[in-house]
């Protein structure tokens, strides 16, 4: 990691960092192929100016919205940056136990845990999500991170991933580009952060089981893609996760696990989204800048479960209309999956039957 990077995370992740990568060999690090984290694409690319990467952010953000969103925004900011500043610290800071432990013997003891013998844990694992929904309304899935999906420069504790992935509500969505969807971004932002954070200690805490929490915000892995491998559902043609019970109203957050605890819920269910939205297309035809690709564009090869990812936005294009409004979210709003409670499985019916409609006109074609 060199000087350049660092300089422009924020000191907590900053110091994990910098004490993590002193042990490529046992840890979980970049790959190759990986992909640079949103943040630090667009201060390499010019679009945020400052060293310190959330204080430029926030900057970027006053002199974009304009002084009438001025003061909606400050307010925004004040209800939820605390939350979020503290909840991406105690990412960090609560992994401190497993640094110390490296320092001491360059090596992270092999967890004894009963737990690991009783693979696939289907007690616990109920009680897992039942805390995880009771207390914060997140659903959860598990799968094995692959490092293609680790942000370059970037690097974990443990390679299993509990996804967690928590609703944004739809009516405040539905007024974007307005400044009130954007803070229902924020705030399911600051939401899940604690969210992960909590539920990482309760793992700990209860059942002794080593694990590292990462905040919805930045982050280190690429989540999106993480949560399709974890069968949680499949890419838009925007490139944000579509999934059976909220469409795109989601934000996602991962919690790094030791050992394999729980069974999988890897699955391809949900490849069939690809086909819809090569037919809908409903958000690059919204989008203010043009910034969604008509076609993806294959990013990084081979990665386990997932075959490949694919690059669907114009970055520099998305990034000024974005910065306006706490996150945009059009292409969220008019996606069909987004509509309602049930249309995930209405528009799948809907393309299974025309499909088949399809299918019969070809025949007769032939004939």
């Amino acid at each position: 990691m060199g000087k350049k990077m660092s300089a422009i995370l924020d000191r907590n992740e900053r110091e994990y960092l910098n004490r993590v990568i002193k042990y490529p060999n046992q840890v979980q690090m970049f790959h190759k192929d990986s992909v640079q984290e949103g943040f630090e694409y667009f201060q390499y690319q010019g679009q945020i100016k400052n060293n310190s990467r959330y204080i430029s952010v926030i900057i970027n953000k006053i002199l974009a919205v304009g002084l009438k969103n001025f003061p909606k925004m400050i307010k925004i900011f004040i209800k939820n940056m605390p939350t979020i500043t503290r909840g991406k610290k105690e990412c960090f800071t609560d992994t401190n136990e497993y640094l110390d432990e490296f320092e001491k013997t360059e090596k992270l003891t092999r967890s004894e845990s009963p737990l690991i013998k009783n693979y696939p844990n289907e007690e616990l694992w109920r009680e897992l999500t039942d805390y995880a929904w009771d207390k914060w309304k997140v659903i959860i899935g598990f799968t094995e991170l692959p490092n293609q999906l680790i942000f370059k420069g970037k690097a974990v504790l443990f390679k299993f991933a509990l996804v967690c992935i928590q609703e944004m509500d739809r009516e405040q969505i539905n007024k974007a580009p307005k400044l009130s969807a954007g803070e229902e971004v924020i705030g399911v932002y600051a939401s899940l952060g604690l969210a992960v954070n909590d539920i990482a200690r309760w793992l700990r805490n209860k059942y002794g089981i080593r694990c590292q929490s990462n905040h919805p915000l930045g982050g280190l892995v690429d989540t999106s893609p993480l949560a399709a491998k974890a069968g949680m559902g499949w890419q838009g043609h925007n490139g944000l996760l579509i999934t059976p019970q909220y469409g795109q109203l989601q934000r996602i957050a991962p919690i790094f696990v030791e050992d394999k605890l729980f069974q999988f819920t890897d699955n391809h269910e949900h490849l069939w989204i690809e086909d819809f939205c090569k037919k809908c297309r409903k958000c690059e035809k919204a989008c203010p800048t043009q910034a969604i690709y008509s076609e993806k564009q294959p990013a990084i090869e081979n990665v386990p479960g997932i075959y490949q990812t694919r690059t669907c936005i114009d970055r520099l294009k998305c990034y000024p209309q974005f910065n306006k409004t706490l996150g945009c979210s059009i292409c969220i709003k008019v996606c069909p999956f987004s509509q309602g409670d049930k249309n995930y499985y209405k528009i799948k019916k809907a393309l299974k039957n025309k499909l088949k409609d399809e299918e019969k006109l070809e025949a007769k074609k032939i004939v």
